[in-house]
């Protein structure tokens, strides 16, 4: 019996240790958690405002049907000194993980941005506007926020050829979604502080 026992804690402590509270982390396939009322807050820091913080909230708002596809809806508001942006994006998943991101002002494509089951390495690519193609390359590796370190999250680089300077990274974490997004064409980025997902609150 004192032999399960100690398995037993061992089970518990090796999941990710967060603020000095232990919890198991989740399942492969809650790599984006979508559920209205989910939100994540990042902080950028933006060096050509002078070290000026922007602070981002993005929200799962609602769901909606369009093209015969549930979607549900994140509003994205970043907010400085300066001004208060807002954008909508509509995000569904498919049954083989595949996310598709739809934007009312291109209403004729969907952004295949991340795939939720990829493995290392995996490369993909979907059309954009003017015929164009964009590339995307996934990576697992691990992400530090604040003093938690975060196992198996997935980082997808985005890149389009013919374009010039919009090549950026979004990584992905399991149970928790948006972890980190990094623009490599400028150098700016910004990661998350804090998010509460399914109901549980995480402060980074």
């Amino acid at each position: 019996m004192r032999n399960v026992v100690i398995v037993v804690m061992i089970a518990v402590l090796a999941g990710c240790e967060y603020h000095n509270v232990s919890y198991e982390i989740p399942t492969i396939e809650n790599y984006l958690p979508l559920k209205v009322g989910n939100y994540w807050n990042f902080e950028s820091i933006s060096f050509s405002q002078g070290q000026s913080s922007n602070q981002i909230h993005r929200e799962v708002a609602s769901t909606a049907t369009i093209n015969n596809h549930e979607y549900y809806l994140l509003i994205t508001t970043s907010t400085n000194d300066y001004y208060t942006y807002k954008d909508s994006s509509y995000y569904r998943i498919d049954h083989n993980g595949y996310v598709y991101i739809y934007r009312k002002s291109s209403p004729n494509y969907e952004d295949n941005r991340f795939r939720l089951n990829g493995n290392d390495h995996d490369t993909w690519s979907y059309p954009v506007e003017a015929g164009d193609q964009a590339q995307v390359t996934l990576t697992v590796e691990s992400v530090t926020l604040g003093n938690v370190t975060l196992t198996n999250c997935k980082s997808h680089y985005y890149n389009v050829i013919q374009w010039a300077d919009e090549e950026n990274t979004i990584t992905l974490a399991p149970g928790i979604g948006f972890v980190k997004e990094y623009s490599n064409a400028w150098g700016l980025g910004q990661e998350l502080k804090s998010a509460m997902i399914d109901g549980q609150v995480f402060n980074f």
